[in-house]
């Protein structure tokens, strides 16, 4: 015969509190107040003269309630609890005992009802008072709640409910970004001042008596120097003597970045007639054009969003 071994196995189930249904401490207390009235009918007491519960019913229901459980987690015949010195009250409800008790002030601020951590309705408590306040932060929390209760690690309590509210994580979500893509060379190299450009327009500003203008703004790749000359006209030829007082002011580019307006392909359909193997003989070398793609409009932005921190100076002209 096989022995078997015979294993005896106690499990004890602690059944879940009542008000643990309930996930406001509001509706806990109003539920409360109906039991005590059902109890106090049981027991032939007066009637009450409304139907709906009043504020001393429901002010009554929270000091048991909180009798009720603090007899469950605190000893009743010690006079202090983790270092706290405690006095029970002619409601039966313990209060910690402050250090400012002579201070003129209301009696539950001057003597809170102790709470125990990381109870349910302690967390209830403290999730209403977080709705209420319109979702305040931790330190506004700690100290409404001050004003009635002491809680002990309230801190650390307050923390952990407002991490777990749903509208506050909506709000305070990072949002996701991308990271941040390689820069071109022709933004990193070593060059000339100027030698690469961007170039964009502002505008138009109205003239007096009749008249417009535009400002073109000349912008160095590497270094993010700005440059700004004034355009009375959109055409090819208007944009080409501007291009040219700018040669003579900065210099020669060698590349040169821009939008796909006409101005700029006229200037750059101009630049391709010229015959550069001439030219190339007295040591000029030809501008090499570079148009931002037609269906990418954040190119572009970083001599674009210069004109923000040049407006001082355009409105000089």
């Amino acid at each position: 015969m096989k022995k078997k071994i015979i294993v005896d196995l106690s499990v004890k189930i602690e059944k879940p509190e009542w008000f643990e249904r309930l996930s406001s401490f509001s509706k806990i207390v109003r539920v409360f107040c109906w039991m005590m009235r059902f109890v106090n009918k049981l027991r032939k007491k007066p009637s009450y003269g409304t139907k709906t519960l009043t504020v001393e019913e429901k002010a009554k229901a929270e000091i048991i309630l909180w009798s009720i459980e603090q007899k469950k987690h605190f000893d009743e015949k010690e006079n202090s609890v983790h270092g706290l010195q405690v006095v029970r009250g002619d409601d039966e409800v313990l209060r910690v005992k402050t250090r400012i008790i002579e201070r003129d002030d209301d009696l539950s601020f001057l003597y809170p009802i102790l709470l125990p951590s990381k109870h349910y309705l302690t967390e209830c408590l403290i999730r209403e008072y977080h709705l209420k306040y319109c979702h305040a932060g931790v330190q506004i929390l700690a100290a409404k709640l001050r004003l009635q209760y002491w809680i002990f690690s309230s801190k650390r309590n307050i923390r952990s409910c407002v991490s777990r509210c749903v509208v506050c994580k909506r709000f305070t979500a990072k949002a996701l970004t991308t990271p941040p893509i390689q820069l071109p060379l022709d933004r990193v190299r070593e060059s000339a001042i100027f030698e690469i450009t961007g170039i964009d327009l502002c505008g138009p500003l109205l003239l007096k008596p009749r008249g417009k203008a535009w400002i073109v703004l000349f912008t160095c790749a590497v270094y993010r120097a700005i440059h700004l000359e004034p355009l009375t006209s959109l055409s090819t030829e208007s944009f080409m003597q501007t291009l040219r007082r700018f040669i003579a002011r900065r210099g020669r580019p060698s590349t040169v970045y821009t939008d796909n307006a006409t101005n700029f392909r006229g200037t750059d359909n101009a630049l391709k007639k010229i015959d550069w193997q001439k030219i190339s003989e007295n040591e000029c070398y030809p501008i090499k054009w570079k148009f931002n793609h037609p269906t990418a409009a954040w190119c572009g932005d970083g001599w674009s969003g210069l004109f923000v921190q040049s407006r001082a100076c355009s409105c000089a002209f």
